[in-house]
């Protein structure tokens, strides 16, 4: 576990994947982070079709393999039911997101992409 202040929270990443928490966890948060990594890969699929029409709206005709190759490690934030894509690279200026209502990826909400 480690603050990174670009982000301004404590993270750990895992799985190619990246938590965050406002504050340090007080509790261990191992299985906590297994858990959520193996769902996100589990349900990948669903993410990115939850996301995908949006996506084509702004970056015209995209697979699923497409999305998956661009949109880089994720941001997880646990605590708020945030995912945030920093990195993608669709292009240089967008942030994607998306709330999440349950630890199984399977309940997802307000997809946004900002600038």
């Amino acid at each position: 576990m480690e603050f990174r202040k670009d982000l301004g929270q404590y993270v750990y990443e895992y799985e190619g994947l990246i938590f965050a928490w406002d504050e340090e966890p007080e509790e261990d948060i191992q299985n906590t982070v297994e858990s959520l990594a193996e769902n996100y890969f589990k349900n990948l699929d669903v993410i990115i079709d939850f996301m995908l029409s949006d996506i084509k709206e702004i970056y015209g005709e995209v697979t699923v393999e497409d999305v998956k190759e661009k949109l880089g490690k994720p941001v997880i934030d646990y605590n708020n039911g945030k995912v945030t894509y920093y990195e993608q690279s669709f292009d240089d200026c967008h942030i994607f997101e998306f709330e999440f209502m349950d630890d199984a990826f399977e309940d997802l909400q307000y997809f946004s992409i900002d600038g």
